[in-house]
């Protein structure tokens, strides 16, 4: 075996960097033997183990969600191991290979699936069990990433979504389907070629999910486009291995060295990488490429790096890590739902004992049979199967969203608390419009460019809780209605809602005509000079465009209106929450009616809304009246709230009558 360190002073290269250089311009010489790689399922173990210490507490490891992107590159080693081996016996078809797919990935799902789903109605209000059995509807087609997408943010208000999971599977579900059919089409090119096409996608890939992570992070993070290059550079891994006696280039020494310190950045990155990071973007190589070079260099060589992997503890997780991932997650919602604190010694082991339970359990009564086809045997019965099970899913699913989330299992008093969640708007656009927000910052709700009345609300989820009653209205007076497409108050500096996001949006405002800006959002947070300074430069630079502008103070908030803390208090005869008046009017109307009033004096067409007398009186403000329940959460109208105040905003739609001339 020749020492790369003396063609590295011959070529002055990097030895790493030499490698890879001489083995893409290497003619393949052979093809590997798929040997079982134990080192490999100890590597899943590490990631399953992650993500679910993650799941548990963010704290206990701030980056264990990288585990998911661990799973990624080995998939995408996998699966290209598979299909380059019938590709060269030349028995490679895409149906065998959507069978072997559903054979493996299918059976331990819908079990899961079909678990949950009694679980669900058993355990989950009706708002709750109407969010699973939307992202129950779309496993069949593996979308289900797209609706989280639309919902909201992986880190923030996941713990409600037994599903949420999912989106992963469906992330490797998309790749399977564009992967098999690159491999076959470039089957008879060069191997060089090959390689080069292989390495452009995961350039391109890895470069769009860096603008993407800066400039849309749940683009970045949920689609397929911005995640390829993980599962790609997986099967570039094996398409290195796949030539004769490339590791020889290395020396033991070396990959010892270059293995060991893959491994230490993978447990490093466990800890450093926090989901406050624009992730996946850069900071992603360092699991990613850490999780490459250990697939490479851990074959065949008795590194230490390989030995860990292949302890037989890891291994033996890491063979049921698939099951451990997909029932990890319905158990800490279901327990978290019914208010275990999963923190605690008991209901922790419990949590680990069930966990490996049904884990363990899936693999050796569901998993290990199919796909050794001792159970469901012939295609005909496992497609069979699975289509049932799928179409249960479905049934069930569209049986939930009919029904109002099962509402029929409460009395009626309790029925108006429980499905106060469900009659709200969540989602603000559709999916594809919060991908596109790049080009598109404002996205349409109803109507078209050409109405004469063009309405824009902007603002984050409190501008959004007026949208049912918006659109309404906009029906009634034929105009359109426009919203940000970003979650993101009228002012900078918070977040993603920085200066850039606003210019967007204003020089959408400025290229589309509007006749009318609501500003809508919730105001606190943000001192009464800052609020007055930043609103000023909008309000302004609204009024210069001969825009009319409208000011909507915001309802009241409190915890005590909460449906769901109203319903447990009293499950029998549960009862609208109250505030008193003089708190809201103190804490928040106040400074904003003054603000806005400010700015109402200083620039023409300035208008404000205040609906407070519809759900405050003198003394007290109400979550709700009579059989009426205004209120989703503590701080969000639901369709019912926002269409007890519609009196207020009608004026926004009506348009102007045109003078008329008298002789």
């Amino acid at each position: 075996m020749g020492s790369v360190k003396r063609q590295v002073r011959a070529e002055g290269l990097p030895p790493i960097l030499h490698f890879f250089m001489q083995t893409l311009s290497q003619q393949n010489q052979g093809h590997l033997r798929l040997t079982y790689r134990p080192e490999i399922d100890g590597l899943r173990a590490i990631a399953v183990l992650s993500v679910i210490f993650f799941h548990l507490n963010a704290t206990w490891l701030t980056g264990g969600f990288i585990g998911v992107d661990v799973f990624f590159v080995i998939s995408g080693y996998l699966i290209t191991s598979q299909i380059q081996k019938d590709i060269f016996e030349n028995s490679f078809t895409l149906k065998n290979f959507y069978l072997r797919r559903i054979r493996r990935i299918l059976p331990p799902l819908l079990t899961m699936l079909l678990a949950t789903c009694i679980a669900a109605l058993l355990i989950l209000t009706p708002g709750d069990i109407r969010s699973f059995a939307k992202s129950l509807i779309l496993q069949p087609l593996a979308l289900q990433n797209f609706l989280f997408l639309s919902e909201g943010d992986y880190f923030q208000g996941a713990d409600t979504k037994a599903l949420m999971h999912t989106w992963s599977l469906a992330i490797e579900e998309q790749f399977y389907i564009f992967w098999p059919l690159l491999l076959i089409v470039t089957k008879k090119s060069k191997s060089t070629s090959r390689l080069t096409i292989v390495i452009l996608l995961i350039i391109g890939s890895f470069i769009l999910n860096v603008y993407l992570s800066q400039s849309n992070p749940r683009a970045a993070f949920f689609m397929i486009f911005s995640r390829a290059w993980e599962l790609a550079l997986g099967g570039f891994a094996f398409m290195l291995e796949d030539r004769k006696n490339v590791l020889k280039k290395l020396s033991l020494r070396q990959i010892e060295w270059i293995s060991g310190t893959s491994l230490a950045v993978l447990g490093f990155s466990f800890f450093y990488i926090q989901s406050s990071m624009a992730f996946p973007g850069n900071i992603a190589l360092l699991p990613v490429v850490s999780t490459f070079l250990l697939i490479i260099l851990t074959r065949d060589s008795k590194t230490i790096a390989g030995s860990i992997l292949s302890c037989p503890l890891l291994v033996k997780i890491g063979l049921i890590s698939y099951p451990l991932y997909l029932w990890h997650w319905p158990l800490l919602v279901f327990m978290r739902h019914l208010q275990i604190n999963t923190a605690a010694f008991l209901p922790l082991v419990f949590f680990w004992t069930a966990t490996f339970g049904f884990a363990y359990t899936s693999y050796v009564w569901i998993e290990r049979p199919v796909r050794r086809k001792t159970l469901l045997k012939s295609s005909r019965s496992l497609v069979t199967a699975s289509g049932i099970s799928l179409l249960a899913c479905i049934v069930f699913g569209t049986h939930i969203m009919m029904t109002d989330g099962a509402s029929y299992r409460y009395s009626e008093k309790a029925k108006l608390f429980l499905t106060a969640q469900i009659n709200s708007r969540v989602s603000r656009c559709s999916a594809l419009a919060i991908i596109n927000t790049l080009n598109a910052p404002i996205c349409n709700i109803f109507g078209n460019d050409t109405d004469r009345k063009k309405v824009l609300l902007w603002g984050n989820s409190h501008a959004g809780m007026w949208i049912p009653m918006l659109e309404k209205i906009a029906f009634e007076n034929n105009a359109a209605l426009f919203l940000n497409t970003k979650n993101c108050r009228p002012i900078s500096g918070e977040g993603d809602c920085n200066q850039a996001v606003k210019t967007k949006v204003m020089k959408r405002i400025q290229e589309s005509g509007f006749t009318d800006v609501i500003l809508a959002s919730s105001w606190q947070g943000i001192s009464e000079k800052e609020l007055g300074r930043q609103l000023t430069e909008v309000v302004a630079w609204l009024a210069n465009q001969n825009i009319a502008v409208w000011l909507v103070i915001d309802p009241p908030v409190s915890n005590n209106f909460d449906p769901l803390i109203a319903y447990a208090k009293n499950p029998q005869n549960p009862v609208a929450g109250t505030l008193p008046f003089e708190a809201y009017n103190r804490l928040h109307r106040a400074v904003e009616l003054k603000v806005f009033l400010e700015l109402q004096s200083r620039f023409p067409n300035i208008h404000v809304i205040d609906s407070t007398e519809v759900f405050c009186d003198a003394t007290s403000c109400h979550a709700g009246r009579g059989n009426e329940v205004w209120y989703r959460d503590p701080s969000h109208l639901n369709n019912a709230g926002a269409l007890a105040a519609k009196m207020y905003f009608q004026p926004v739609f009506v348009t102007p009558k045109a003078p008329v001339d008298t002789p």
